[in-house]
């Protein structure tokens, strides 16, 4: 697949929804918005359908009201589409509902545009997928410049900075490339408002967030010769504070700052499941941790669910772990 046959694909299709991961980050929402922008120009019938609500810290990308959370008209919108858009969803069944709903329907052409490495590629008609990419957002970039280049508008570049933003960690990360920042360069020359964006996103954080945090930090834990900091959240936590599952998010990142750290976790107890967030310095590639756990992702930044009680997840977690930096070392 290549972007001449995207474009091909696009131009044969009238209505169009777009979809990504459950919890959807920067990457998957800002890539959204601007394959939204890019179809609604090229005057097709589309919608954005998640299977998780909008994260707050994002609203202000919805002034429009594009942003759907997936239910029975936005079931009927899907069933009558002609192609499904899926952005950076690492694997299928991330899409949640929408893939349950999916998986009960024949005549939708499905392209999967991705900068994950994923196992179930026979799920979908078509698959772009670029790991050298930093983002989908990237990839989203290039397509506009080799074959809607007359489309490219300061809305979808918004959208595109925005994913480049986040998954490269405000261009701090390893996986930033020289398109990362042209990609910058030219959204500044198009008048988006960066300063806008990283306020609203990073600079925006509630009361509950910051009480939670100064909870967790009262708790970190250290380990494996203090290469390894980990922490846990729970429901109870939440409620203390006030907040919501969205306050926690980019806890694991934030501890990954430590000095002498290289490996920071978070456990999330779902009460019989437990969320597992993995970030790394660059020393050891978490996504091998995260496969042998069933998730996945980057090298540098993955997750997984994990089925089990919370403390009997936890040790085998912080085992594994331990023996991955003991045996790396060797």
């Amino acid at each position: 697949m290549d972007f001449k046959s995207i474009s091909s694909l696009i131009s044969k299709s009238n209505k169009i929804f777009i979809s990504s991961h459950i919890n959807p980050d920067g990457d998957s929402l800002g890539s959204s918005y601007a394959v939204y922008h890019l179809l609604s120009q090229l005057g097709k019938d589309c919608m954005i359908i998640n299977h998780s609500p909008l994260p707050k810290m994002y609203n202000f990308l919805n002034k429009e009201n594009i942003f759907y959370e997936h239910n029975s008209e936005t079931a009927a919108f899907i069933k009558n589409s002609d192609l499904g858009i899926i952005l950076d969803i690492g694997d299928f069944y991330r899409l949640g509902d929408v893939a349950l709903l999916l998986d009960e329907i024949e005549n939708i052409e499905l392209l999967n545009i991705d900068h994950h490495n994923i196992t179930d590629l026979k799920k979908f008609d078509y698959n772009f997928i670029n790991t050298k990419s930093s983002s989908v957002g990237e990839i989203i970039y290039e397509l506009v410049i080799n074959e809607f280049d007359n489309y490219m508008s300061k809305e979808i570049l918004e959208g595109i900075y925005i994913a480049v933003l986040t998954d490269t960690g405000s261009f701090k990360h390893n996986n930033t490339t020289e398109l990362s920042h042209l990609i910058a360069k030219e959204s500044i020359k198009r008048g988006v408002d960066t300063t806008k964006i990283y306020q609203s996103i990073y600079e925006n954080s509630s009361r509950s967030r910051i009480k939670l945090l100064g909870n967790v930090i009262q708790n970190l834990k250290f380990d494996c010769n203090n290469q390894l900091v980990w922490f846990g959240v729970n429901q109870d936590m939440i409620k203390e504070v006030g907040g919501s599952n969205e306050d926690f998010e980019g806890f694991t990142d934030f501890f990954r700052s430590i000095n002498g750290v290289e490996i920071s976790l978070m456990l999330y107890d779902l009460k019989g499941k437990v969320r597992i967030s993995l970030r790394s310095k660059g020393l050891y590639k978490v996504d091998e941790l995260a496969k042998q756990m069933g998730g996945g992702g980057h090298p540098y930044a993955s997750a997984a669910l994990i089925e089990g009680d919370f403390s009997e997840v936890k040790k085998s977690v912080l085992n594994l772990i331990s023996n991955y930096i003991n045996q790396t070392k060797k």
